[in-house]
C-alpha cells in the first residue's frame, strides 16, 4: 500500500470513508499523512518564495495569503501523492468510475482574513449542481486555531440555495451544525462538494496556517489547467490520462484567479522595492559597459586583481 499514509488510513476500507461523507458531508481523521511526506511537499512547493520576471514556476500572494496551483510542476512528492493508489480509490468508490483532478493548491491563509461560507460545486464561479466531487484538505502543520469547519448534514440542502456564497446571517441558524476540525500536522478531511465549509479567521500575526487543498469531480471535460514535471511521471494508463485530464479543456482559471501586484501583501511589497531598486542600480551598470571597448573593460578588472582568460595580442602563437 501507499508509503504515504499511516497504516490505519491504508487499512480503511473505502466504502466506510464514503459512508461517513454520505451521512456527514465530511470525513475526518488525525495523523494521516506522513510527516516526512509533509515536510517535503512544503520543501519542494517553496510556498513563501515569490519570484518577479521567471521562468520557474512560482507561487503567488492573493490578498488573503500564499498560493501554490501548479504544485504538480515543482514537487515530485505532491504529484505521487494526488495519483496514490488510496486516493484513486476514494475517489472511485464515491463518485464512480469517472472522474478528473479538477484543482489543487498548497496554500497558507493569512491572520485576519474572513473568507465566507461557501460550497465548491461552482464552475467558473457559478453553482453547479450536476458537478459531484470530493474535496481533500491536508493540514501541512498543526492547526488548532484557524482551522477547517463545515456543516453537518449541508450536502444534502445546500443546494436549496442558488448561490455557492453564503452570508453569516443565513449560517446563524445553523450554528448547532458546525464542526471544527483542530488537528495536528498531516491530519486529512475529506468532504462532499456541496457541503458548505470555511477557514475560520485567526489573528496570530506570528503563526502561519498551511494546508493543501485539491478537488476530484465527476466534470472529467474541463478543469484547470496543470502544468506537470514529465520526469515524475513513470508510467501512465488510461485511468491516469483521465484523471489529469490529458487532452481534455483546461480552461478553468486558477485559484486563485484575480492576482496581480495590487494583492501583494506589505511584506512583500518591500521585498520588491529593494529588488527593483537593486535591479536599478545593475541595469545602469550594465548599461554604462556598453560604451566601452572589450579591452578598456579588461583592464578595469586586471586592476581589481581578477583573472582574465582571453586571447590578446601578447598571448597570441
Amino acid at each position: 500500500m501507499d508509503n504515504f499514509f499511516s497504516t490505519s488510513f491504508n487499512e480503511l476500507e473505502e466504502f466506510s470513508i464514503s459512508n461517513s461523507i454520505n451521512k456527514d458531508s465530511f470525513f475526518s481523521q488525525e495523523n494521516v499523512v506522513n510527516k516526512d511526506i509533509v515536510e517535503k511537499i512544503l520543501n519542494e512547493v517553496d510556498l513563501f518564495n515569490l519570484k518577479l520576471n521567471s521562468l520557474d514556476i512560482s507561487p503567488v500572494h492573493d490578498n488573503d495569503g500564499y498560493y501554490m496551483s501548479n504544485g504538480l510542476a515543482k514537487s515530485e512528492t505532491l504529484y505521487n501523492f494526488l495519483t496514490s493508489e488510496k486516493i484513486m480509490k476514494i475517489s472511485e468508490n464515491y463518485l464512480g468510475g469517472k472522474f478528473r483532478l479538477k484543482c489543487h493548491r498548497v496554500y497558507s491563509v493569512s491572520p485576519g482574513v474572513r473568507n465566507p461560507w461557501h460550497t465548491d460545486d461552482k464552475k467558473y464561479g457559478s453553482k453547479n449542481p450536476n458537478i459531484k466531487g470530493l474535496v481533500f484538505m491536508v493540514y501541512l502543520n498543526d492547526v488548532f486555531d484557524g482551522e477547517f469547519q463545515a456543516i453537518k448534514g449541508s450536502h444534502l440542502f445546500s443546494s436549496d440555495y442558488t448561490h455557492p456564497n453564503f452570508d453569516e446571517d443565513v449560517i446563524r441558524d445553523l450554528n448547532d451544525k458546525i464542526t471544527s476540525f483542530k488537528y495536528p500536522k498531516g491530519s486529512m478531511i475529506i468532504f462532499d462538494n456541496k457541503a458548505i465549509h470555511r477557514a475560520k479567521p485567526y489573528f496570530n500575526y506570528f503563526w502561519k496556517r498551511k494546508s493543501l487543498f485539491f478537488q476530484i469531480d465527476n466534470d472529467v471535460d474541463d478543469g484547470e489547467k496543470i502544468i506537470i514535471n514529465s520526469r515524475f511521471i513513470k508510467k501512465i494508463d488510461e485511468s491516469l490520462i483521465n484523471y489529469l485530464g490529458i487532452g481534455k479543456e483546461a480552461d478553468m482559471p486558477h485559484e486563485p484567479s484575480r492576482t496581480q501586484i495590487e494583492t501583494l501583501n506589505l511584506l512583500n511589497i518591500f521585498i520588491l522595492q529593494k529588488k527593483i531598486f537593486s535591479a536599478l542600480i545593475k541595469r545602469v551598470f550594465f548599461l554604462t559597459k556598453s560604451f566601452f571597448t572589450g579591452t578598456f573593460k579588461r583592464r578595469i578588472q586586471v586592476a581589481f586583481g581578477k583573472k582574465i582568460i582571453v586571447n590578446t595580442k601578447k598571448n597570441k602563437l
